[in-house]
């Protein structure tokens, strides 16, 4: 452990960075990752990323898609003609976290030991069928 903090000091004097810790601060607003997951699943307009969502204000939000848009997450269109016909969309960039959301998917599978949730078939289904919204190979 010593070693592996040692290791990281070096490095981060070295680069004057940790990019584990870059990636970390503007993933850890409490809206990012599931706004980008609404994105995977096919949500794009302001609005539906509100829904069953009470806590989550526009001023927030806003702010939200703001900072992801600054990272290169994301992308926003608008209608000239009609501002509420605004749209949200992946950049490269924010769909390959595709392979981090699936991890995240294998994990909450993996770690229901007790099948307190899923049946072994559903935990089959849902590996399936989030390597298709997900596009994993």
């Amino acid at each position: 452990m010593v070693l592996n903090q040692k290791k990281l000091a070096y490095y981060e004097k070295k680069y004057e960075r940790n990019p584990l810790e870059d990636t970390l601060k503007f993933m850890s607003n409490k809206w990012t990752l599931h706004v980008l997951r609404d994105l995977f699943l096919g949500k794009s307009h302001f609005n539906e990323f509100k829904t069953n969502r009470p806590s989550l204000d526009n001023k927030a939000l806003a702010r939200c898609l703001k900072t992801m848009q600054d990272n290169d997450l994301i992308y926003k269109t608008s209608d000239e003609d009609d501002v509420k016909n605004t749209q949200y969309f992946l950049t490269e960039k924010g769909r390959s976290l595709n392979r981090v959301f699936y991890e995240l998917l294998l994990f909450a599978l993996d770690n229901d030991v007790d099948n307190e949730h899923y049946t072994e078939y559903a935990k089959k289904e849902l590996r399936e069928m989030y390597k298709e919204i997900l596009e994993i190979d």
